[in-house]
């Protein structure tokens, strides 16, 4: 998958030369999944308690294009639902033997493994597209 960011220490966007904190200065609000047109979009806006810095941008959206896999692992029903926006860490996801949940990889990724992010609830969004691209709101 072509990516215009990297994930860097499994909870920062990297996106044209900043860095955000998508674990603890954003909460993920929204997951727009349209089949017709292969595309995904995953929307984290802002967080608007005290520690955030004003600097952070309003909104990060990831849109990934060319979508071939799609997949929703569900969240752990005993966690409380305050924990479904805020992500745990962000990677790949393969089905291989070795590999269990959500793997912190930076490198060039296999061809066959999906970007992958977890939430604190213990949901995971997957996705293999043909490209991915940040989409920072000021």
């Amino acid at each position: 998958m072509k990516e215009d960011f990297t994930i860097q220490d499994a909870i920062y966007l990297a996106s044209g030369g900043d860095a955000f904190d998508l674990h603890n200065n954003h909460q993920f609000t929204e997951m727009v999944y349209l089949l017709s047109e292969r595309r995904a979009t995953l929307t984290w806006n802002r967080r608007s308690d005290d520690w955030v810095p004003a600097t952070e941008p309003s909104q990060v959206q990831l849109v990934f294009i060319g979508v071939s896999s799609f997949r929703f692992m569900p969240r752990d029903p005993e966690m409380p639902f305050t924990e479904d926006d805020c992500l745990s860490s962000a990677g790949y996801w393969t089905d291989e033997d070795w590999c269990d949940g959500v793997m912190v990889f930076e490198g060039e990724p296999q061809s066959d493994w999906l970007r992958a992010f977890a939430f604190q609830s213990g949901a995971i969004v997957a996705i293999a597209a043909d490209e991915a691209q940040a989409i920072i709101r000021r």
